[in-house]
This record gives structure tokens, C-alpha cells and sequence, in this order.
């Protein structure tokens, strides 16, 4: 049975274990640890830093041992979030303002939803990693004219000219660029004043990636002629990539199976997922890959086969490029390690 957790239920977890020695709490000045071990959510470290006013940047790790539903009010949440899975996901529902929705690696989400109920519901065994900034567009983007406003997404750009929030929750795709701020950013080799210039460095790198993705996409939507039946094919063809990545159809015969011309599938799959119909195969081939190899139990060779790879030297190449390792050094590394050893130390910056 699931363990229901209330927002007062969640911070009675954390007053419990820092008053029985379970969680122990850092700071320097510069940033704030909490890490230990807890009921329900086994191995936790969350970690936050303020970059400068309207800018902070946060991980979240939880090794889950129970089935979790997370239950909150979000009162006061004010601020917009975007929100990187690097381990793990969620089931999300924002009530009254998505349905459910699932958070996944190689997705992220812009969002902000104050007083907005949210239900989120966490699998045993899993290891869940965030990397989140929060941003206050009004106090970041201040005393900008309108006309430089125009490239921040609709939602962000909204708040920074006027201060009125409204609810929102968008989601979008985690490119390889994306890809490798965040890896920077777990992987900070630096300390003190040194390391919150690099970390602010790197979130609006992360923020600027994103916001462009979004840009172009409302661009892309007003331009085209894209009706809600066109959406839900876009979709369809998602789920049709998802269940097939061994043996994926071509473009051609994908438009054919959801009833959509392959124009309008390409110019949709842009606009819905930020990318390309194979650049979206190849992402989640890659991620797919990366999950068996840590799973264990199958070889490199078996691995490639699954997600569709002929040619076992070109998924080598391709997984090497994704990952920056070869996938027969990290099938090793992981069968070597156990999983409840490995952890980032977002105070060193190492993983240990």
C-alpha cells in the first residue's frame, strides 16, 4: 500500500530526523545540505543555493523504499520552476490545471502553480534525482523594455512585465546540450564565491536553452495550422516511437498509421517535443540503453539489438556521444557499484 504524505506529514519527516540525528544539516553561507536517511524515502540530500535576488538552484535526491503519493497545497509557490529529471520519475497531477502527467528523464518542465493542489506519485525503489531552478521574473528581468521581453516564453514574459501570476505547467525536451550543463553542474569542481559564479553561470545557460526551445515552438505553432486532432496524432505517433524504438516505421509509414501528412507530423513533432521525429528516436533509444545497461543483466551487444541498433560499433559511438562512456565501461561500472552506494556530493561536487 502507498504511503500518503501531506505537506505537515513531510516536514514532520525532516523535524524527526533532524532531532533523532537521522538528518544532518550544512551550511556555509553560501549554500544549504540537508542529507540522511528517512522513513518512506530512504538515502535524501536536498540542496539549494541563492545566485542572485529572483535566482536560486537546488538537487533533490530520494532513494524511494515505499510506494509514495506526495499531497500539497503549493501555497505561497510563487515562483516559476523549471525542473530537470536526471534519475527517476513521477506521476504529476496538478489539479484543476493538468491531468496526470508523468515526469520523466529526458524531459523538463517550466511551471508555476500557486494554491494549485498537487498530487505526485513516487515508485519504491527508485532513485530520484531533480535539479530545479526557481525564478522570480518580475525581480529577475526588472526595468527591461517590453521589446526585450519578447524572447522569453509567453508564460515567463507575462510575470516579468506586470508582476500578475498566473498558473501554468508546460513541458519540454532535455537536449544534449541540456544535457551537459546538468552534468556540470552535479560534477561543480569548485567552492565558495568560485562555485555560486559558476552555478549561476550554468543556470542561465540551462534557463536560456530552454526558454529558446520554447520561443521557437510558439513561433513554429503561430505559423502553422496545427488543429487539437492534429495534437492528439502528434501524441499517438509519440507512443508509437516509445513501444517500437527495435524496430521504429519510417516517417512515411508513422504519418500513414496516425492519419497526418508527414509534413505536418514534422513541423507538429518540433512543436510538440522540441525536436525532430529521429532526433526524438534517437534520444530515447539512447536513455532506453542507458536503463538496461543499468539494470544489469544483458549485454552491450543484447542492449544495442533491444532499442534497434544493427550495428553494435555505431551504438558504442552513439551511447559514447550521449553519455561521454563507452556503454561496455559503464555496464561494468554499475554491475561493480551498487546502487545504494553511488551518490553526487553536491558540496565537493565529486561523485563518491
Amino acid at each position: 500500500m502507498a504511503i500518503a504524505l501531506s505537506e505537515q506529514d513531510w516536514n514532520d519527516l525532516w523535524k524527526q530526523g533532524k532531532q533523532n540525528g537521522s538528518l544532518i544539516c550544512q551550511s556555509d553561507g553560501w549554500e544549504t545540505l540537508e542529507q540522511g536517511y528517512l522513513p518512506y524515502l530512504g538515502n535524501v540530500r536536498e540542496w539549494q543555493m541563492p545566485l542572485r535576488e529572483g535566482l536560486c538552484i537546488g538537487v533533490y535526491e530520494y532513494n524511494t523504499i515505499d510506494d509514495i503519493i506526495c499531497i500539497s497545497q503549493n501555497s505561497g509557490c510563487i515562483d516559476s520552476c523549471l525542473s530537470f529529471f536526471v534519475s527517476g520519475d513521477v506521476r504529476t497531477t496538478l489539479h484543476g490545471l493538468t491531468d496526470c502527467v508523468d515526469e520523466v528523464v529526458g524531459r523538463n518542465y517550466l511551471s508555476c502553480f500557486p494554491n494549485v493542489p498537487e498530487t505526485e506519485t513516487w515508485q519504491a525503489g527508485q532513485r530520484l534525482i531533480r535539479v530545479q531552478i526557481a525564478l522570480d521574473p518580475y525581480s529577475f528581468f526588472h526595468g527591461l523594455m517590453l521589446e526585450q521581453l519578447t524572447q522569453l516564453p509567453a508564460e515567463v514574459r507575462e510575470v516579468a512585465a506586470s508582476g500578475d501570476i498566473k498558473p501554468y505547467y508546460r513541458s519540454g525536451i532535455t537536449t544534449p546540450e541540456m544535457e551537459v550543463v546538468l552534468h556540470q553542474i552535479l560534477h561543480c569542481p569548485y567552492s565558495g564565491l568560485s562555485k555560486r559564479m559558476y552555478l549561476e553561470g550554468k543556470a542561465l545557460e540551462l534557463l536560456t536553452l530552454q526558454f529558446s526551445q520554447f520561443v521557437q515552438s510558439d513561433r513554429i505553432l503561430k505559423s502553422s495550422t496545427l488543429r487539437p486532432d492534429d495534437i492528439e496524432r502528434i501524441h499517438y505517433a509519440r507512443e508509437i516511437l516509445l513501444a517500437r524504438l527495435h524496430d521504429p516505421p519510417s516517417l512515411i509509414e508513422l504519418a500513414r498509421i496516425v492519419g497526418i501528412n508527414d509534413h505536418k507530423l514534422k513541423i507538429g513533432f518540433r512543436h510538440c517535443f522540441g525536436t525532430t521525429v529521429f532526433g526524438y528516436l534517437h534520444h530515447c533509444r539512447m536513455e532506453r540503453s542507458r536503463q538496461y545497461l543499468k539494470a544489469g543483466g544483458m549485454t552491450v551487444s543484447e542492449v544495442a539489438k533491444a532499442v534497434g541498433f544493427v550495428n553494435r560499433g555505431y551504438f558504442a559511438a552513439s551511447f559514447r556521444r550521449k553519455f561521454g562512456v563507452n556503454p561496455g565501461d559503464y555496464l561494468n561500472q554499475k554491475q561493480k557499484t551498487p546502487a545504494s552506494d553511488r551518490h553526487y556530493s553536491f558540496t565537493s561536487g565529486n561523485v563518491q
